[in-house]
């Protein structure tokens, strides 16, 4: 695993995301209750950016088909409820899913050392 410095400490949020680059991946930084959390800039359902995604109790949801994801387990909460905020019915669900099954999104290690935030890839 490499370590790659992202941000000072006091440059990342709650609430809200700090955009970032480690090699080829894009990430988010954000804090949940004091705690940094750092996740692909990715939801695995069809790969559209979580950057725009609204941050509440922990956990994101994807702005494109409402899937949410907890911001320090990366684990699935709800998988494809919505079309662009719009809820659907349980019907439309399956089908916006395109067959795929939930999946978490993918975190990453967070280091603190002085006032750098490392990640680990």
């Amino acid at each position: 695993m490499n370590k790659t410095k992202l941000a000072n400490i006091d440059e990342v949020p709650e609430g809200r995301f700090l955009s970032c680059r480690a090699g080829d991946k894009k990430l988010l930084l954000t804090r949940v209750n004091g705690q940094i959390a750092a996740i692909e800039n990715r939801c695995p359902h069809l790969g559209l950016p979580l950057s725009r995604g609204k941050i509440c109790d922990g956990a994101v949801t994807c702005p494109f088909h409402g899937s949410t994801f907890d911001l320090l387990s990366g684990n699935n909460m709800a998988w494809v409820n919505t079309f662009f905020g719009i809820p659907l019915p349980l019907w439309m669900r399956k089908l916006m899913a395109f067959g795929k099954a939930p999946q978490s999104v993918q975190t990453f290690p967070v280091e603190c050392d002085g006032d750098a935030v490392y990640v680990k890839i």
